[in-house]
């Protein structure tokens, strides 16, 4: 979950929905709660727990003992309606631990005793792996049917030999094409043509989206790209990274039984290291993804042909037309890379640009060229990423369904698995954790008039999209039942020319940007919307009248408050009512906001991150790259209580669930998302891609910050879970 083209909870998952029958009684509270309640109410709760917009002390005292409750003391008698959800809480709970010693520990040790990681896990959690096991069986029945469009091209593509004679043989075509070009303009064309035909991106990364100073039109952005591995930090640990590349080359260069990357007289070593080392300096010129944060400070607006000519060659290459029109607008978040791109593809002899794009054509397709190409390529991600055991060719085919044709896929999966009823019960839970927001614009001490005005103009006219898109544009031509190759060109062809398209064109942000069986939600800065797929409205994340309201509130509801949040977080905050890039803040309240935000920067940044057997500390959370995460978990936990307090106001009885409402609130929400396990090999690539806190620190992190959470848990001052010193945004 985050902003803009960040905006996701966990940048991976996907996942399916339950069918929730009738409108559930909790519903019914959050409806009336958010109508009658005075927002004063819930501010006297609130505030007197913390709503300091700087570095507070607790007001626990140091010499109060903590209690450790068993299941036992807990609950002798609840609801019976709720009893998976309290035998689940208790078997994942290790109530041994001290809550204020480590909460994580005390929520999840259950759950981390009884469950490892299997050959196949590059993780497994509570809430995504468990969401995607029954969205898998949901999306397995619909294609069970055979559906018209999506059958065809699972049928070709589970039928395709391990090599793909048609589609190597096209690809050594092009290879060849390559080996005959004798200048860099030529080669540059040609690569701009390969990202659309075969989306192949050498040296950078292309793109159509919104003009953040014009949220409604599209413009054509050039960015930092061009590395096969995963990270540009990557390239200074050669020692790690070399072999994989070079056994990976060595592989291909075998399977296709000619060398494909140029120069014939050298071996595969050689080889290796002339991509590694072109890509190293790929990479020093890379900006690190930290500073890539701030819209403003990567507003570089210009004409095509003010950019640097190897630019505007390899552009023209993905549409002649352009060389045409050189008054295409284009953004660049990073001139510094260009212009460094542009002096090493200058300095650089022709063979060894040649043999880079080569490689990158042919490490782009190999994933379609047959399953020995595809387990290759698998293989080196592996290595190189922490990817988990290769996939059958089924579970590959089907994912492949999801990317290519997930329009046509969601709307099946909405017809299958989700009723109206339940989107309704979620915008009623949305407008609930809004009317939280404007009470906490309205309480913070920090903002003036003026900045708190258009705040809350920006909450009052935000979007909310819940399910799936209500239509989609139909496919032109009918897919191959025998040719998987041919339908992979077609749309790959048919996505790329319709991004490219949108170049110029008014944006519509009524559009998707995830399918409705995809287990994640976000926020669109530009268009002031949040987007809520079906797949996200089951348990464990949502479980209707099977879970006490204020579970409810602590695992969706937690997620509608961190979306809403990113609009008000390093990023969003800089976007306007309208989804326009803009200055609304006044100086003085911006610096406030960012005393504020360097102090979560700090703070995160001293969390460590400890291998599986704990035995060794694998890096520290980056706080500035995961600033937007950390504000949106932090304000969207807080929002969520918020909004349950103002239900319970309206209705007591919500809270008659045998168990204390507090203690559960942050026990459900740990328990609902982040009771999580990873390979070390995940971890040591999500500290350096990823710009969410890992699962351990998304728990912990905004309790620490939380005089909520230290008085429900009575914890003494200066506990590892209760600091003296507390971060604050809202």
């Amino acid at each position: 979950m985050s902003s803009s083209e960040d905006s996701s909870l966990l940048n991976t998952q996907t996942a399916k929905q339950s069918t929730v029958a009738g409108r559930p009684a909790w519903v019914k509270y959050a409806v009336v709660g958010g109508v009658i309640v005075v927002a004063g109410i819930v501010g006297v709760v609130w505030n007197s727990i913390s709503v300091q917009a700087t570095p507070t002390s607790s007001t626990t005292t140091e010499n109060q003992t903590t209690t450790t409750p068993t299941p036992a003391d807990i609950a002798t008698s609840y609801p019976p309606q709720y009893a998976e959800f309290y035998t689940s809480m208790f078997a994942n709970m290790d109530a041994t631990v001290d809550p204020c010693e480590d909460f994580y520990q005390y929520a999840c040790g259950g759950w981390l005793d009884a469950n490892d990681l299997t050959d196949t896990d590059s993780y497994i959690d509570t809430s995504f792996s468990i969401v995607n096991k029954n969205n898998d069986k949901i999306i397995h029945d619909i294609m069970a049917t055979k559906p018209d469009v999506i059958d065809p091209f699972y049928q070709a593509c589970v039928a395709e030999p391990a090599v793909n004679g048609e589609a190597v043989a096209d690809v050594t075509t092009q290879l060849r094409h390559i080996a005959t070009l004798d200048s860099v303009d030529a080669l540059l064309a040609y690569a701009g043509a390969l990202a659309v035909t075969t989306t192949t991106k050498s040296f950078l990364d292309i793109d159509v989206g919104v003009d953040p100073k014009n949220a409604t039109v599209n413009v054509l952005y050039l960015l930092q790209g061009g590395l096969t591995l995963s990270s540009a930090e990557y390239y200074a640990n050669a020692a790690k990274y070399f072999g994989p590349l070079h056994e990976y080359i060595a592989n291909l260069s075998a399977a296709l039984d000619h060398h494909p990357f140029q120069t014939r007289n050298h071996g595969s070593d050689m080889i290796a290291q002339t991509i590694f080392d072109f890509e190293a300096q790929i990479a020093n010129v890379s900006l690190p993804r930290a500073q890539l944060r701030d819209p403003w400070a990567t507003y570089h607006k210009f004409d095509l042909q003010d950019v640097h000519p190897f630019v505007a060659t390899y552009v023209q290459g993905m549409n002649p037309l352009w060389g045409t029109n050189q008054t295409v607008p284009v953004l660049v978040p990073s001139p510094q890379f260009l212009e460094g791109l542009a002096k090493l593809v200058a300095n650089t002899d022709l063979a060894v640009l040649k043999t880079y794009v080569s490689f990158h054509l042919v490490h782009t397709r190999s994933p379609v060229l047959g399953d020995t190409f595809r387990v290759l390529t698998h293989n080196f991600r592996s290595a190189t990423e922490g990817l988990p055991a290769v996939e059958s060719r089924q579970v590959y085919c089907t994912n492949l369904v999801k990317s290519y044709l997930g329009e046509y896929l969601g709307q099946l999966y909405l017809d299958k698995a989700f009723q109206p009823s339940v989107k309704a019960q979620a915008k009623a839970l949305i407008q609930q954790i809004e009317d939280a927001m404007t009470d906490l614009i309205h309480q913070v001490d920090w903002l003036d008039a003026p900045t708190r005005r258009v705040a809350l103009d920006k909450v009052a006219k935000i979007a909310n999209f819940v399910g799936g898109p209500d239509s989609f544009e139909p496919l032109p031509f009918p897919l191959n039942a025998t040719n998987f190759y041919q339908n992979v060109q077609t749309l790959d062809s048919l996505a790329n020319n319709a991004t490219l398209n949108k170049l110029g064109n008014q944006v519509d942000h009524t559009k998707w940007a995830m399918f409705a069986f995809t287990a994640n939600a976000y926020n669109d800065a530009t268009a002031n919307k949040m987007v809520f797929p079906a797949a996200f409205l089951q348990k464990p994340i949502y479980g209707a009248s099977e879970f006490p309201a204020v579970a409810n509130y602590a695992r969706i509801g937690v997620v509608m408050g961190h979306e809403l949040t990113h609009g008000f977080d390093d990023r969003g905050r800089n976007f306007d009512p309208s989804g326009q890039l803009a200055h609304w803040w006044t100086a003085d309240v911006k610096d406030k906001f960012e005393s504020n935000t360097q102090c979560l920067v700090d703070q995160y940044s001293t969390f460590p991150v400890e291998s599986l057997d704990k035995k060794t500390v694998l890096g520290y959370v980056n706080g500035r790259m995961t600033l937007g995460e950390n504000i949106a978990d932090n304000g969207g936990l807080k929002l969520a209580y918020m909004a349950y307090q103002k239900a319970k106001q309206a209705d007591p009885t919500i809270a008659d669930i045998g168990y204390d409402d507090t203690k559960m609130f942050f026990t459900a929400f740990v328990q609902g998302w982040w009771c999580f396990k990873a390979t070390d090999n995940f971890y040591t690539n999500f500290l350096h891609m990823d710009p969410h806190s890992p699962a351990e620190w998304r728990a912990k992190g905004p309790m620490m910050n939380s005089l909520l959470f230290a008085d429900a848990f009575q914890c003494p001052k200066d506990s590892p879970m209760n600091p003296a010193k507390k971060c604050v945004v809202w």
